[in-house]
């Protein structure tokens, strides 16, 4: 019985949206009516989930009942105002409103972006300056005008770098004068990628924001993607002439055949790290290794050529090509874009899809005099004198103090920026606390979830738990040993005996809730139902 009722919540949680039609009340419990069209979806997803598809409309119908008693049971004795109940619900309930929260459209687009700028690769010089992201507009203002100060003097004929010694503060500058190497789509944030992938050819951006500070970048170069590699690697972190002679005599012992990349790696490599592995690396593309070694290793054709000796910061390698990967099809490849493109800041742009939709639907009311009183009062030490209603979203009010509680989580420029923010979060949760009301198909996968767990709460309190009470079993046992266990100790069948004295349990239970509730059945309906091709 117990799988049965396992079942009936599975289908309950997977089962797709439904109209009631009010007129074919098939049953009633305390007077509370239970609809057919309900009952025969969930005796149709039962027929396409079980081998045996001869069970009668009957005995679904019983099944059905017992289900929704054992709801009203539940319900009774408060078991949804329990925090344990309420926690999980809420869990769920904020996992399955997710996907209203996507656009799709703009969802799809950002995957073929992403995609196509995949298929290439963009070598960029930049120079940053630093900005906190709640900088004041004159901080923000005088960041603007020296990059744009920097912009003037590459465009006048300096060299890149030499000006990005001079403005950038990117600590790398002094090593790399800027030039950050090649990278792809999803490698960088996405303004960073956005403005490379837009900006032509030798040409320099006008400034631009990130997470970072504000940045100039020049794109020097644009080639085909090489996709990824996978090698191994023997590295020797020293570049003195000692090393040089080491690593030729262990270059000579790889051409002769004499010794195995991988075991000479093991005993050899000073890369603990991947000489333990036999100097695998992780399959990489551009962006992710240092230039020298990147070209190294994709400029080997065949799997199981061998590099000569050649020099980094970080040392002297050999590398070993193991196997070259292309960039897949966009069909291959879209699932895990798209799974990327969610995590990604760009996801920022859906969101912001999403919202403005909202915003259009909704009607968003702020009162500017109380929202002005955060400007001339101090709000921090007197939140006393803010007691009136800022915002109003489709007639429900928001307090002032609400808005402070939120000024004391977030650092903000100032009142309007936090203001806009707030007013954002406080629709997008408008939306999640009424999209019952407004969208059929979650308000129907939330319920069968809703009374699926109930459920479940129940018959772990009223028969699972005490299934496995020790003197239950034992008195069971005792009471069926000639019928159903005649020579057989309780230690050797315990398992068996737990399990039906369970199924005794809740046949017991059922029976108590079908005396406990009245049940009345439409008979006119049921015999409608059954002349249904079902």
């Amino acid at each position: 019985m117990k799988l049965k009722y396992i079942l009936l919540i599975v289908l309950f949680t997977v089962l797709k949206v439904f109209s009631q039609d009010n007129s074919h009340v098939l049953f009633k419990i305390d007077g509370e009516p239970y609809y057919s069209d309900e009952f025969i979806k969930v005796y149709q997803k039962n027929l396409s989930l079980v081998t045996d598809n001869k069970t009668s409309i009957d005995d679904y119908l019983k099944l059905f009942i017992d289900y929704k008693l054992k709801v009203k049971e539940a319900k009774l004795i408060k078991l949804d105002t329990f925090q344990k109940f309420k926690n999980e619900l809420n869990q769920y309930k904020n996992n399955l409103v997710k996907p209203y929260l996507k656009d799709e459209e703009v969802t799809a687009k950002l995957v073929k972006e992403a995609y196509a700028r995949l298929k290439k690769e963009v070598r960029v010089s930049h120079i940053l300056i630093f900005l906190n992201q709640d900088a004041t507009p004159k901080d923000t203002l005088e960041t603007f005008n020296k990059l744009l100060e920097a912009r003037n003097l590459v465009l006048s004929g300096v060299e890149f770098g030499e000006v990005a010694k001079q403005y950038s503060k990117d600590p790398t500058v002094n090593e790399n004068l800027g030039d950050i190497g090649y990278f792809t789509a999803l490698q960088m944030v996405y303004p960073f990628e956005n403005v490379a992938f837009t900006t032509p050819l030798g040409e320099i951006s006008m400034p631009f924001r990130t997470k970072f500070g504000y940045h100039i970048l020049k794109v020097s170069e644009i080639r085909d993607a090489k996709g990824e590699v996978e090698v191994a690697h023997i590295m020797l972190k020293n570049q003195n002439e000692l090393a040089k002679a080491r690593i030729d005599s262990i270059y000579k012992l790889l051409q002769n055949n004499s010794i195995d990349f991988g075991e000479l790696a093991k005993k050899v490599s000073e890369d603990r790290a991947t000489g333990m592995k036999g100097g695998k690396l992780n399959k990489f593309g551009s962006g992710k290794m240092i230039e020298d070694f990147s070209k190294v290793a994709f400029s080997l054709k065949t799997e199981g050529e061998i590099s000569a000796p050649f020099k980094t910061k970080f040392g002297w390698h050999i590398v070993k090509l193991i196997k070259k990967y292309p960039l897949q099809s966009f069909e291959e490849l879209e699932a895990k874009l798209t799974q990327e493109i969610e995590k990604d800041t760009r996801s920022n742009l859906i969101t912001k899809s999403v919202l403005n939709k909202l915003f259009k639907q909704y009607s968003v009311i702020v009162d500017n005099g109380a929202l002005e009183q955060f400007n001339n009062e101090d709000w921090d030490t007197h939140s006393e004198n803010f007691n009136k209603n800022l915002l109003n979203i489709n007639g429900d009010s928001i307090p002032q103090t609400k808005f402070i509680t939120y000024l004391k989580t977030v650092k903000a420029s100032s009142v309007k920026k936090a203001f806009d923010a707030f007013t954002e979060k406080e629709v997008l949760y408008y939306f999640k606390d009424h999209i019952e009301d407004s969208n059929a198909n979650f308000r129907d996968a939330y319920k069968e979830f809703k009374e699926g767990l109930l459920l479940f709460d129940l018959l772990e309190k009223e028969v699972w738990d005490k299934a496995k009470d020790s003197l239950g079993i034992s008195t069971y046992y005792i009471e069926n040993k000639e019928q159903k266990y005649k020579g057989k100790e309780l230690q050797s069948i315990r398992g068996t005996v737990m399990s039906e004295y369970q199924n005794y349990l809740e046949v017991l239970f059922s029976n108590k809730l079908r005396n406990k509730y009245e049940v009345k059945i439409n008979k006119k309906e049921n015999k409608r139902i059954k002349k249904l091709k079902l």
